[in-house]
């Protein structure tokens, strides 16, 4: 019985779920796919903080202990090239923005090929 009651709660729970949901950076066509180009030009990612006038810290290196390069607002774009895992255990792409290159936390980036 107790067995039926979880397993019944965790179905229902799931089929709440919004058929749109974003579980983690991803592009795939729940996030409506990465932004067009052709051929061998680097993915887009859009900046996803938690805040709507968030921004996101672009940094020289993979890592929080790097210097900052510039913030870049909530809902921009950057053009994504590499990926590592930084020593903080966090994925980071290597990223342009405005000219400007670095590295960006791959959590806080939407619609990213990872």
């Amino acid at each position: 019985m107790l067995k039926t009651l979880i397993t019944s709660a965790i179905l229902l729970s799931l089929a709440v779920l919004p058929s749109q949901a974003q579980f983690g950076p991803a592009c795939g066509p729940s996030d409506g796919a990465c932004r067009p180009g052709t051929g061998g030009e680097n993915p887009y990612g859009r900046v996803c903080t938690n805040q709507r006038n968030g921004r996101l810290s672009m940094r020289t290196g993979p890592g929080q202990n790097y210097r900052k390069v510039t913030e870049i607002p909530n809902g921009n774009y950057v053009a994504l090239s590499e990926g590592e895992y930084g020593p903080d255990g966090i994925y980071w792409w290597r990223a342009n923005y405005n000219g400007q290159g670095g590295w960006v936390r791959s959590d806080f980036v939407c619609n990213d090929p990872q």
